[in-house]
């Protein structure tokens, strides 16, 4: 038992040295940075479908401030969070299975959604050298809803 442990530490961080972590099927990383710079942006396509094909999860991007479109000017880059993957049409809720209920009949659309239950605030230094708060501007958690 101890030496299965020791084993799964020593390939956690192995992959960790080796940058292995940052992808949606990392072990313990379910929050993936996208560098959104050159040729990576062609990939963002490919890389949101398969952030919508997977469960409901925290993904990130690094965005400079001003991609943010918020009308800050900044050199500075900030990691932006946001909910993105695919949610169990299972109803839990009494809202759930009246819907699923309407959906079965045509009367209603759509499904549960990946949309964040927690936010966090962003700081960051803009051109005038002054500190910067966004407050509630990425995800801080994620969670299917009906």
């Amino acid at each position: 038992m101890a030496t299965g442990r020791i084993l799964l530490c020593c390939l956690l961080l192995l992959s960790l040295q080796l940058g292995l972590s940052r992808g949606p099927g990392a072990w313990g990383a379910p929050v993936v940075e996208e560098e959104l710079r050159g040729t990576q942006r062609l990939q963002l396509g490919a890389r949101l479908r398969r952030a919508l094909a997977s469960p409901c999860q925290l993904w990130s991007l690094s965005l400079p401030v001003a991609e943010l479109g918020l009308g800050y000017a900044s050199e500075e880059t900030v990691i932006f969070r946001y909910c993105a993957g695919s949610c169990p049409r299972g109803a839990r809720t009494q809202h759930g299975l009246t819907l699923a209920r309407l959906r079965g009949q045509g009367r209603a659309h759509g499904g549960p959604c990946c949309r964040p239950t927690r936010y966090s605030d962003v700081a960051f230094l803009d051109d005038r050298h002054r500190w910067q708060r966004l407050p509630q501007l990425s995800a801080a958690a994620c969670s299917c809803g009906a």
